[in-house]
């Protein structure tokens, strides 16, 4: 579409395939180093201001305060929602990069199990989640399809990480240094170095005993149920629920082996009634800033301005719905409405600000954690074990961010 409107211009298109998002970044990092990144690349939220301050990309700042000639006749920035942007800037109120989508997680459910088990309203609360559980349990369904071969199937990460966040909201204050509503690089790495954030302490380890109360739900061989099985677990009626993003859901929705109506409800959150320093809300994984697009500062100055105009197109209104509804993908500016479909994907919650064991932050937490877990929830491993031998990981990966990036407590880890 935009080489049909802009025949001035030629875009080609790369494509590349990541099997995780340590492959990615690599890529991102590789591509940056050797001057060889396309004029337009695809990266994190969570990494472009790490590039940006290593003079790797272009500082989209003035551009964002600018009209475009798709923003209405508004600067380009009033477009996005502020919790979108607030996540996007950097210390100084930088922006290194353009959203073209919002992420959010969900909990998909089989409509017709749930009636049958007599589930009238989805469940809110970690308690109410667990007695639907219980009910559909008495189905002989399997309530939860639980996918936990290896990171790449996501669910172990998304919930430690959720449960994690709703039980340190409380330290948010400490570890956001600059106060901008964010615990970004920098502040994780300073709260690893320090011992702000130590998995051996409580809040951080009593995720994980919820967790294993709740894979009694999940079926037997979790661990060995990779991501695709547990999708047709459940359009085949034989699971009630799994956990998916709006775009992973795009499979379950448009199957034609479906033979029921599903529904979707984020997941549930802890109460005071599960433990004392729950914060008691939904905290959102997801409703974060994604598919996001930079400009390498490599970029021959001739194509700089062709290639904001690109990426200002490409979150323009006249794409983002085409891109909604055929990526099953929450816009990212504001003006655009969802698909009806994708309505129960809106963000509705808390944004999470830790991102703790994230792959973004870390890959190597990210596959420590999950491999750590199968074993614990397996009972072959103790908690104090996969504590110990995690928190060293963390440890390790804060260093080499440190020694990557020359941060240090004298310097306070890169940020000012």
């Amino acid at each position: 579409m935009y080489n049909e409107s802009h025949p001035e211009t030629k875009v080609k298109l790369q494509t590349q395939f990541f099997p995780g998002v340590e492959q990615h970044r690599t890529w991102v990092t590789t591509q940056l180093i050797g001057g060889t990144a396309p004029d337009v690349l695809t990266t994190r939220y969570i990494w472009d201001q790490e590039d940006l301050k290593k003079g790797s990309l272009v500082d989209l700042s003035p551009y964002y305060k600018q009209e475009t000639a798709y923003s209405g006749g508004k600067s380009w920035e009033s477009t996005f929602p502020k919790a979108v942007l607030a996540q996007l800037a950097g210390d100084d109120g930088s922006y290194a990069s353009v959203p073209t989508f919002v992420n959010s997680v969900r909990v998909l459910y089989n409509k017709s199990l749930f009636a049958k088990a007599g589930i009238r309203e989805v469940p809110k609360t970690w308690n109410e989640f667990l007695d639907a559980q219980t009910k559909l349990a008495a189905l002989k369904v399997t309530p939860f399809a639980f996918p936990n071969t290896k990171p790449g199937d996501y669910s172990y990460n998304w919930s430690t990480r959720i449960l994690t966040e709703e039980l340190v909201a409380g330290m948010y204050d400490a570890l956001d240094v600059n106060k901008n509503g964010i615990i970004e690089m920098g502040e994780y790495v300073r709260g690893v170095d320090q011992g702000l954030i130590d998995i051996e302490k409580a809040p951080f380890k009593d995720v994980f005993p919820i967790l294993k109360a709740w894979s009694q739900y999940w079926g037997k061989g979790y661990n060995g149920l990779d991501f695709d099985s547990s999708t047709d677990m459940f359009l085949r009626g034989d699971a009630a629920m799994v956990m998916r993003t709006s775009g992973q859901s795009k499979v379950i929705y448009e199957s034609s082996a479906r033979q029921f109506e599903v529904g979707a409800f984020p997941p549930p959150y802890l109460t005071k009634d599960n433990h004392p320093s729950a914060s008691g809300k939904l905290m959102e994984i997801g409703g974060v800033p994604a598919g996001n697009l930079a400009i390498p500062k490599s970029i021959p100055p001739q194509k700089l301005n062709a290639a904001v105009d690109f990426i200002a197109y490409a979150s323009s209104p006249k794409i983002q719905g085409p891109l909604s509804e055929k990526l099953f993908r929450t816009p990212a500016i504001q003006n655009a409405e969802p698909p009806e479909k994708l309505k129960g994907f809106t963000f509705v919650g808390e944004q999470m600000k830790l991102n703790i064991y994230a792959g973004e932050v870390d890959k190597n937490v990210t596959e420590m954690n999950q491999k750590l877990g199968q074993l614990y929830l397996e009972g072959s491993k103790s908690l104090e074990s996969y504590l110990s031998e995690l928190k060293k990981a963390m440890k390790d990966g804060a260093a080499q961010k440190m020694k990557q990036n020359n941060w240090s407590a004298d310097n306070n880890y890169g940020m000012k």
